[in-house]
């Protein structure tokens, strides 16, 4: 009878430990699919360890071997855990307050009850604190991860993203009634495994019940002693209780750490418990790049836009973003992968989510009759607007299809494109041009954006200069060339133009490039902008001058500028196949429009860089005087080329070769 005692003892503690792992498992299937092998290995040395060690260190043994094998890391695994004892001393405080309260009169179990109440109080309340003051907390935790460098920042930084994220999703996503199921079924374990063994001691004549046992592991003296120490304060035992005792104790531990290395097979006839999905499995940061990782983390530890960061996250948890491709405007683009396959994601919130959603509106509606991008999910809420668009292999944008292609193709592209917008989208809606609407126009894209330029602190330094020295060449500056932006000036050029539907924002980058003969025709269109008044597909072949033209997609790529007085220099790397493409483009221009209408698209183009100039300067800081550089030169090639509208001959070719100057 006294063996069998024993040996239940021990089968309910090991139950109690199965379930200990369970509910472990239920904290981190929130967030990636479980490794119940590893759990069991890890938490049984774990557990291990503290027999022998002090201060619990085996939970940090546990942590670090389930934490380099999980997805999320050893941070994640450290939360977990984190949240798995801050469970175990809310219920060890509450039985020894029921202990002390039923009456038992002891001044060990006093001191603990006191000790453990305090500390769960302490625990509960620094929790508050820190909801109610996260704001200040963030931006504490990011002043002193921004000491190191960025490398390790990153990982201070995701250490404290990962306890955060993990304690509200563990409390807010976990399932509560399996939570409480499986810490009743812990704790009863237990329990009932301690009080078998107090009376399988008690039969073996020695002194010792239930409640000596609980206080021998969980008194305040447990804390900063191995297990092992413990089985010495049985004050009245000889050393065969003692080895009972380590026996109870280990023989539990090596029994799951055996389990943990059976084949699947029998593991799961012994314990059937396997994962039913894995369809909700989030991501604890979705990020894939590390810069991108870092960028996040900042922003979130700033404090600042903090309904931003949780529309962002709940938006994409479950996903894996590889890269983000977000460029000029509002919205953000990341290549994305779920579990089934790889896919691009835009998504804004606010007046830009609202701007998305007349995008979204725009793709579904001409889907039929131009080529665009398929669509395969889509939402719109509240203050946000997301959808997620196909992912081709064999998908390239234009841009990189012009550098690595023969020019040829690219040029078929450029042709087949404008011919499909022209039979097709330009065709819907056809009507003259609103004089009220021209005025609107130049109100809103020219003087106003005018005004922001000559106040940014970047460039109103500049302002004031006749000319500029651009990579050692002269232009005239803006301030000379207002009069060329009058409202009836350019009224009188803008007047003949014809509206009809249009894409809005036909870059280079918004043209991709299909290289497989089953797609036809062999490119798509993304990114429409509806936001233009002035809706005429001057607009739409003026966005493709702003690329090959103006050199747009060269300068997002420059990092440094330099400006001295009214010098600016930077490296301008302007490729010569953007030269030729150009060239090509400019004599297609002119085989299907008059000089009238090509001057309409030019002068478009500059309205296209006065547009853009705001967000960059609100986005790219010094960077903006690139920018500004673009536009100047662009004005200066437009006013030289169509101011005099007698002469027949434009040296264009000849303009742009001049303009390959490189800055040593």
């Amino acid at each position: 009878m006294g063996m069998l005692l024993f040996i239940s003892a021990i089968v309910l503690l090991m139950v109690g430990h199965y379930f200990k792992m369970l509910r472990w498992k239920q904290f981190i299937e929130i967030y990636e699919t479980p490794n119940e092998k590893l759990l069991l290995r890890s938490l049984s040395i774990g557990y291990l360890i503290n027999f022998c060690m002090p201060f619990r260190l085996g939970d940090l043994i546990r942590v670090f071997i389930s934490g380099r094998k999980m997805k999320n890391g050893i941070s994640f695994s450290f939360s977990t855990v984190l949240v798995d004892r801050y469970l175990d001393v809310i219920v060890v405080s509450i039985l020894f307050s029921t202990f002390t309260l039923s009456g038992l009169n002891d001044d060990l179990f006093r001191s603990s009850t006191i000790f453990y109440a305090v500390l769960a109080c302490a625990l509960i309340v620094i929790s508050l604190i820190a909801v109610k003051y996260s704001r200040i907390v963030k931006k504490c935790l990011k002043k002193i991860c921004s000491v190191f460098n960025s490398r390790i920042e990153l990982n201070m930084l995701f250490f404290c993203w990962s306890i955060i994220t993990s304690f509200k999703d563990i409390f807010r996503k976990v399932n509560k009634l399996k939570l409480l199921m499986y810490t009743v079924f812990i704790w009863g374990a237990y329990l009932a495994s301690y009080f078998t063994l107090g009376l399988f001691l008690s039969n073996q004549t020695h002194f010792s019940s239930f409640l000596n046992i609980f206080a021998t592991l969980f008194s305040r003296g447990s804390l900063d002693a191995g297990t092992v120490n413990l089985t010495y304060s049985f004050e009245y035992l000889t050393l065969k209780p003692q080895i009972l005792f380590a026996v109870y104790l280990i023989i539990p531990l090596l029994a799951l750490w055996a389990l943990s290395y059976l084949p699947n097979k029998l593991k799961d006839a012994v314990f059937q418990n396997k994962l039913t999905s894995s369809s909700k499995v989030l991501n604890l940061l979705p990020q894939v790049n590390e810069e991108d990782r870092l960028n996040f983390l900042e922003a979130y530890f700033s404090g600042d836009g903090r309904e931003y960061l949780a529309k962002y996250i709940e938006l994409n948890q479950n996903i894996s973003i590889i890269q983000d491709y977000s460029a000029g405007s509002n919205a953000t683009v990341m290549l994305c992968m779920d579990e089934n396959k790889s896919f691009y994601r835009k998504y804004a919130f606010g007046d830009d989510g609202d701007k998305l959603h007349q995008q979204l509106t725009w793709l579904r509606q001409y889907e039929k009759q131009i080529p665009l991008p398929q669509i395969l999910n889509e939402q719109y809420g509240n203050g946000y607007c997301s959808y997620d668009m196909e992912y081709s292999t064999t998908a390239v944008g234009l841009f990189n299809y012009i550098h690595s292609r023969p020019l040829e193709k690219s040029r078929r592209i450029i042709r087949n494109t404008l011919d499909t917008l022209a039979d097709n989208l330009y065709q819907n809606n056809q009507r003259p041009a609103d004089p009220k609407l021209i005025s609107q126009y130049i109100t809103g894209k020219v003087r106003a954006n005018l005004e922001k330029i000559k106040s940014s602190k970047e460039i109103k330094g500049l302002f004031d200069y006749e000319t500029l020295i651009i990579n050692g060449q002269e232009y005239k500056n803006l301030c000379a060339l207002e009069e060329f932006l009058e409202e009836d000036y350019l009224t009188e050029i803008f007047k003949d133009d014809i509206y009809t539907e249009i894409h809005g924002d036909l870059t280079i980058e918004n043209i991709i490039c299909v290289e497989d003969s089953s797609f036809k025709p062999n490119f798509y269109l993304i990114d429409p902008n509806t936001g233009n008044v002035h809706d005429s597909p001057n607009l739409d072949y003026a966005k493709l001058m702003q690329s090959l033209h103006g050199g747009y997609e060269f300068l997002m790529k420059t990092q440094n500028v330099a400006v001295t007085k009214n010098e600016i220099n930077f490296l301008f790397t302007r490729s010569q196949a953007y030269n030729s493409m150009f060239t090509f483009y400019f004599n297609y221009l002119n085989e299907k429009f008059s000089r009238k209408e090509i001057r309409s698209i030019f002068f478009h183009e500059i309205i296209h860089w006065l547009r853009l100039m705001p967000y960059k300067i609100e986005k790219n800081g010094k960077r903006a005087v690139l920018f500004y550089a673009g536009l100047i030169m662009v004005m200066n090639d437009v006013i030289d080329w169509f101011s005099d509208m007698s002469s027949e001959n434009l040296e264009v070719a000849a303009a742009l070769e001049k303009r390959q100057i490189f800055l040593a």
